[in-house]
């Protein structure tokens, strides 16, 4: 019996012993184990968005070749141009561009591109030195009537229908940026003008006489008020 009872325990024993080895947890693989290296931070991805394009022009800033046909209207004023002179051109490339531009025999950086001596009224551009290689920096409307009959004719005007004529109050509100200046002309005496920025260096200064325009000045560096001084000393 003793035998019989010691064979039992022997059985049970082992079987307890495989029961145990097959409900232990296996030890991980290495493939599976948690890594400890340290991993960079994965950034989002994002769709990358298109390349910006360049700002867009604005249609006054463009020089397009001009065609001078006596059928066409009258050529605007524009913040950078008259016709098809432009400013940052040398008078050969405006000329080649379709406005004859040519320096005056003794003022050689100054041309006047429209005369009518009847009418007394001039359009004349300037550049900034008078070499060759000199560039048009500014353009003066000069009007020797009465502004008041300005309206009869057709002249030149900005996109905002400001011309020779217009009054005072026409500028301040065709411009809400618009302030006025008042300076000493070294040779023309006090002067009055309503200044409208256009551009980082570039504006309108419309000269008021009894409360209305009588000439334009455009173009760079005379947001001071200007030009100032006799242009073309003969």
């Amino acid at each position: 019996m003793k035998t019989r009872h010691s064979a039992v325990v022997s059985a049970v024993l082992v079987m307890l012993l495989l029961t145990a080895c097959s409900t232990s947890p296996s030890v991980p693989s290495p493939s599976t184990s948690p890594s400890i290296t340290p991993t960079a931070t994965t950034a989002p991805v994002q769709t990358p968005s298109a390349t910006p394009s360049p700002t867009d022009v604005p249609a006054a800033l463009d020089c397009p070749p001009w065609t001078d046909d006596p059928d066409s209207a009258t050529p605007a004023i524009g913040v950078n141009r008259f016709a098809g002179a432009c400013l940052g051109m040398t008078f050969d490339e405006a000329t080649a561009n379709g406005t004859t531009v040519v320096g005056d025999e003794q003022c050689p950086w100054y041309s006047t591109i429209v005369a009518d001596d009847d009418l007394g009224y001039y359009v004349a551009a300037l550049k900034q030195g008078d070499g060759a290689s000199d560039t048009i920096s500014l353009f003066i409307l000069r009007w020797f009537s009465d502004p008041k009959t300005a309206k009869d004719y057709d002249l030149p005007a900005t996109p905002e229908g400001i011309t020779i004529g217009s009054t005072a109050d026409e500028v301040l509100s065709a411009y809400p940026t618009a302030h006025e200046v008042r300076f000493n002309d070294i040779a023309r005496g006090p002067r009055t003008q309503i200044v409208v920025p256009t551009g980082a260096t570039t504006t309108y200064n419309f000269d008021i006489t009894d409360l209305r325009v009588n000439e334009i000045s455009w173009g760079e560096n005379i947001s001071e008020g200007g030009p100032n001084g006799d242009l073309c000393a003969l």
